[in-house]
């Protein structure tokens, strides 16, 4: 019994970092003090929590594509405030603004216009769409 208990406990250990760091702060991860804009195609969505993500490819001016990640807030918080997922498409173009990160190539969203001409604005914890 107190084999089982020590490998219990053991194998918690294993896992606990994973949990514990596995929802990040915006504020340590993403410069806020000023925005970049990104135009390009999505190549994957990720809808989940603490953070959705998202695939962003992009062209620049050489001709030179560059994967983007891209986050933005939790699944819970998109369906709360009534957010239609499927507007999202991949493949489409679309424009994101947000505050680039910490690591190479990765933004937080806060303004979205998808191909359709929607547009998402996020502010803190909570999204809203307008046409």
């Amino acid at each position: 019994m107190i084999i089982k208990n020590m490998i219990i406990v053991f194998l918690l250990l294993l896992i606990a970092p994973g949990i514990v760091f596995s929802h990040h702060s915006v504020s340590l991860n993403f410069d806020q003090s000023e925005e970049l804009t990104l135009t390009g195609k999505l190549t994957k969505i990720s809808w989940r929590n603490p953070h959705s993500h998202f695939r962003l490819e992009v062209l620049d001016e050489n001709g030179v594509t560059t994967e983007w990640l891209i986050e933005m807030g939790a699944l819970n918080t998109m369906k709360r405030v009534g957010f239609k997922m499927e507007r999202f498409v991949i493949l489409k173009p679309i424009s994101i603004t947000g505050w680039e990160g910490v690591r190479n190539n990765s933004l937080f969203l806060l303004e979205a216009t998808l191909h359709d001409g929607t547009r998402l604005i996020c502010a803190g914890a909570s999204c809203s769409q307008e046409r």
